[in-house]
């Protein structure tokens, strides 16, 4: 366990004495600031317009909903940018052969690289609850559905980060990487939507959208917190971190 704290730490002073981490850490805040705002205002204008009708506007909860959508729309850009160089670069640079060549398992090695990942994303997680705090302080906000949807985001965070380390383990070019990985994510974030015009109705309709993200981290945004939802975040990033566990292991033998 010693050398995946050491690989983590590792990658994580990297992150942070880059200029890419710190790009990743602010462009995460900055925008979700600027949605943040846009949002709460139309909240507020809405809430006007439905007390001049006498009729109900929307509710905080459903602001919420609307702040943690959007922030799994902008993981979309930050967690492929983050994990992109993870793998890919190390074998441009052929630093992957020392690592390589230490006393350390190939599974050590992505298992360090994907807690340094997470506990990167986690830290921007953390500092962008400040939004949602907000609205606990000067609303009404659920607060068990604020932790429920982090939670949720959280584990959608690991799944992701498994997805792109498994692409960055199968090329040397980081620009790929983050492509295909941002392309794998967008791909899960729509498949619930798209899932009747790619199959038939019935048992593989159901089989597709199970596979959506979105599908198991709506019940999380929504408060609920069930053992098929955790189980497949769990499922899918363990999966994941297998495949990379293998393309790795198998280059190391070539």
């Amino acid at each position: 366990m010693s050398a995946v704290l050491v690989i983590a730490q590792r990658d994580m002073k990297s992150f942070f004495h880059s200029l890419r981490g710190s790009v990743i850490f602010w462009f995460f805040l900055i925008f979700m600031g600027f949605f943040f705002q846009s949002f709460v205002i139309s909240f507020i204008e809405m809430q006007s317009q439905s007390a001049g009708y006498g009729g109900d506007g929307p509710t905080l909860n459903q602001l919420l909903t609307a702040i943690f959508h959007n922030l799994h729309f902008i993981l979309l850009l930050i967690v492929p940018a983050l994990t992109m160089s993870a793998f890919a670069e190390e074998r441009k640079t052929q630093v992957d052969r020392l690592l390589q060549t230490s006393p350390v398992t190939m599974f050590q090695i992505v298992l360090g690289k994907f807690f340094a990942s997470t506990l990167m994303i986690s830290l921007v997680l953390l500092a962008s609850s400040v939004y949602p705090i907000y609205t606990v302080i000067y609303g009404n906000a659920d607060g068990a559905v604020i932790l429920s949807s982090y939670l949720g985001i959280f584990l959608l965070v690991c799944s992701q980060v498994a997805l792109g380390l498994m692409v960055s383990s199968m090329t040397d070019n980081q620009f790929l990487a983050f492509v295909f990985t941002m392309f794998g994510l967008f791909l899960l974030l729509i498949l619930n939507w798209i899932a009747p015009n790619i199959t038939s109705a019935g048992a593989t309709e159901q089989f597709v959208k199970y596979l959506a993200s979105t599908t198991h981290l709506d019940n999380f945004f929504k408060g609920l917190i069930t053992i098929a939802d955790v189980t497949y975040f769990i499922l899918f990033t363990g999966l994941f971190l297998f495949f990379t566990f293998i393309t790795l292991d198998s280059r190391r033998w070539r």
